[in-house]
């Protein structure tokens, strides 16, 4: 055993690299060792292929031994007859028969520091469903913070608990669940470091309680909600975290550096005795939805539609579930958030949909543009654009989707088939094909391919295909790759896409470079993009500070970025340079403040929605300011806003937004915001604002009453929504929908009110139950 100060030989590997304790240096083959052996023989272009794609990797195969590597924390499932009642009371007898699982410490505020409260986690399986319960004890119970009863909230606002599982022991993939003290349901799917999926809605059960001692989280996992791979003895993957909201303070089980974040699997300890049924999944989940709805510029009078459909997930191995779905409805999905457009790029919006939601990062593969070219990533597939044309829901008629894991590779294959809609989309077939396979020290290797095609006989299609590759160096170097090419009747030439991004991350210092390529002519059909013809350089280089005692100010970072973007011929489209900075206080406030060089070159006229202002071609350069901040988000009331001050295209903006939010209890919450912007330009002038109020109402962690109200004075609409749910499982339930929607004469409105109402343009009743059906013991080998 070598000292915590001693270095392992160049073809060792520390096996707890990162621990002040020894370490034990074990030789591995290492990645530049083993393409040097396969360069000899081979040359070095299908050396990476091959060990990449058709070699095995016994790294990621099934641990079945049960051990642990040395210094890595390890826990044991304890096997029983029945698993206790699930109540979050934590006061039967089946949970002696548990180790507790202990010693957990600070990720925040002083990393590696003991926690500042004490918290015991037990883990039993009765061979259905594994069991956790967990005991956060705490010296000021009064004090603990409920939070907001709503699933997949944002738990560190609040005290809270979370358990991840690498289910495949693959350091790359995962599930988490959490809860707080008001029992709500948190999960989601855990996909290399990009954090977490939490649009993804599994099905367990979850209670909690809480008395003088502190309080208690108790749930029940089924194994048909896992995914993972064969073996009748297995080892997981483990993590746990607990937050103390009223301490900022988050702490963890097995320790993770602060560089990265909790769902960084490589830092996970290991759960054994797993013993998971060779099961194989099989739920049906049936809907009815009856509506009354009134959509003058679909179809006049009210209409009184009454559908029916079905969801079934069938699993095909441990690993792979083929879904399938009949008559589409998302009628219970949230509505969007309404956006300012002030850009000459696309929108992007998310999707919400829940069957496009599960593995939805396993189809993302995408990349990142400066904040000034768009809201959100280049996907070369993006869901939002099947049963969505124009803004209007277009009905889907069927698909299947086959995902999972199988002989080592994540694997893909969607395919939905779409009615038309007069005057914006013709009856459509959507195909997606994904493959990709984890490799050792983060790495990862795939490949995407779509496909839109109409069902006449137009001829009309679009493809594309795509590759993917990320390669991580040690712990602070990460390579991505990313190539891509569009197809399309009557285009040649231009439509490729090309891009390289390097990161270095340590505790202190964060130094991001990245440069993309986009013909042209690059049109991903099925997927988004909110610009082409172009090519774009950035180098960012961020200080990461802290204070070596506790202080009023919990974090600094700052960090100055140069970007660049030019488009086919040579012209300079997009220029940044500035510096910005992050101070984190205590408590949880933040305030982020920029200073900003821009230059932005227009090679057209820039004709600018909602107005009759055209901005001539040209090029805009100047200073501007913006910034965010924040007050503590788990107070009673608070508050957070934006600016933006300066030169904007040929001439000035001075903008912003405030909001206020305000919680009474876990019961009552609600937001409103205000968004404005003046812009001042030799044009003409103008201004545009966005107001948003939201409240919900949680008569308990599965009943809830919820509204959304949104104006923008940019589009002239007013909407509404308001929710009903009383939840069962899984996302399913009773739904009672009410939406409005209303379009504005804005002529010449300049405030935040509309001049002149016109008729409602739509108006929607909906009641839909759903509920889902497990017939996995059916199914068993």
């Amino acid at each position: 055993m070598r000292g915590a100060d001693e270095q392992c030989g160049p073809d060792e590997t520390p096996t707890e690299p990162r621990r002040q304790r020894g370490h034990r240096c074990v030789k591995f083959p290492t990645m530049n060792r083993t393409m040097r052996n396969m360069n000899r023989t081979m040359p070095r272009g299908w050396a990476v292929i091959l060990a990449a794609v058709i070699a095995p990797c016994p790294a990621f195969a099934q641990s079945v031994d049960g051990g642990a590597p040395t210094g890595v924390r390890s826990g044991a499932a304890a096997r029983v007859d029945a698993g206790p009642i699930i109540d979050g009371r934590l006061d039967e007898a089946a949970w002696a028969a548990a180790e507790p699982l202990t010693g957990f410490v600070q990720y925040e505020p002083v990393a590696g520091a003991p926690s500042s409260e004490t918290t015991e986690v037990r883990i039993l399986t009765d061979g259905d469903a594994l069991y956790i319960g967990a005991w956060m004890f705490d010296s000021e119970p009064d004090q603990i913070i409920v939070g907001e009863r709503r699933r997949d909230t944002n738990l560190s606002d609040s005290d809270a608990f979370l358990v991840v599982f690498d289910t495949y022991l693959d350091r790359q993939t995962g599930f988490v669940f959490g809860t707080n003290p008001g029992a709500i349901e948190y999960d989601g799917q855990v996909r290399g470091d990009a954090g977490a999926n939490l649009s993804w809605d599994g099905s367990w059960t979850v209670a909690s309680s809480q008395d003088a001692r502190g309080w208690y989280a108790e749930m029940r996992i089924p194994f048909s909600t896992l995914r993972y791979g064969a073996g009748a003895d297995q080892v997981w993957g483990l993590n746990l975290t607990r937050y103390i909201r009223r301490k900022n303070e988050q702490v963890v089980w097995s320790p993770v550096p602060r560089q990265f974040g909790f769902y960084r699997l490589t830092e996970a300890g290991q759960l054994t005795a797993v013993q998971p049924p060779p099961r194989r999944v099989t739920t049906v989940t049936p809907y009815v939805l009856g509506a009354a709805s009134r959509i003058p510029r679909v179809e006049p009078g009210v209409t009184y539609p009454l559908e029916a459909g079905a969801d079934a997930k069938i699993g095909i191995t441990q690993g792979l579930a083929l879904d399938l779905t009949v008559n589409t409805d998302f009628a219970q999905v949230e509505v969007d958030d309404q956006q300012v457009d002030l850009t000459r790029f696309n929108l992007f919006f998310p999707e919400k949909r829940p069957f496009f939601l599960e593995n939805a990062d396993l189809f993302s593969v995408g990349l990142d543009f400066l904040p000034g070219r768009t809201n959100g990533r280049t996907s070369l597939f993006h869901s939002r654009r099947i049963g969505v044309a124009a803004g209007d829901q277009v009905p889907i008629q069927w698909g299947s989707r086959l995902s999972g894991r199988a002989a080592g590779m994540d694997v893909g294959l969607l395919h939905m088939r779409t009615d038309g809609l007069t005057g914006l989309q013709d009856p459509t077939g959507w195909t997606v094909a994904r493959l990709a396979r984890e490799l050792p020290s983060r790495s990862r290797v795939g490949a995407i391919y779509t496909s839109r095609v109409s069902s006449d006989d137009s001829g009309d299609y679009s493809r594309t295909y795509g590759a993917d590759a990320r390669l991580g160096i040690g712990e602070r170097w990460t390579f991505n790759a990313l190539a891509g090419l569009t197809d399309e009747p009557g285009v040649s030439g231009g439509s490729e896409l090309v891009s390289v991004v390097g990161e270095y991350l340590t505790p202190s210092w964060y130094v991001r470079a990245y440069h993309d390529r986009v013909g042209e002519s690059f049109d991903p059909q099925s997927g988004f993009i909110p610009d082409n013809g172009f090519h774009e350089s950035s180098m960012r280089v961020e200080r990461i500070e802290r204070p070596e005692a506790r202080s009023w100010w919990r974090e600094f970072r700052t960090h100055v970025r140069r970007t660049w973007a030019y488009d086919q011929a040579g012209f300079k489209e997009l220029e940044f340079r500035h510096l910005h900075s992050n101070l984190s206080f205590e408590d949880g406030s933040q305030l982020s403040p920029a200073l900003q060089w821009v230059e932005e070159g227009l090679s057209s006229p820039f004709a600018i929605r909602g107005t009759p202002i055209v901005v001539p071609a040209g090029s805009y350069t100047g200073w501007n300011s913006y910034g965010n901040f924040r007050t503590n988000p788990s107070a009673a009331l608070s508050f957070n806003g934006r600016w933006d001050l300066g030169k904007f295209l040929s001439g000035n903006r001075w903008g912003g937004s405030l909001g206020v939010s305000i919680r009474r209890g876990d019961i009552l919450t609600g937001s409103l915001s205000v968004a404005h912007n003046r812009i001042r330009l030799p044009e003409g002038d103008y201004n545009t604002s966005l107001t948003r109020l939201s409240l919900r109402y949680a008569f308990s962690p599965d009943i809830f009453l919820q509204s959304l109200i949104q104006y923008s004075d940019q589009t002239g609409v007013w909407s509404g929504n308001i929710r009903f749910g009383w939840l069962d499982t899984a996302g399913t339930g009773l739904f009672v929908v009410y939406n409005e929607r209303l379009e504005m004469d804005v002529t010449g409105v300049t405030g935040l009110l509309p001049r002149d109402a016109l008729a409602p343009s739509e108006r929607t009743l909906a009641i839909k139950f759903t509920r889902q059906f497990d017939l996995s013991e059916l199914t068993d080998f």
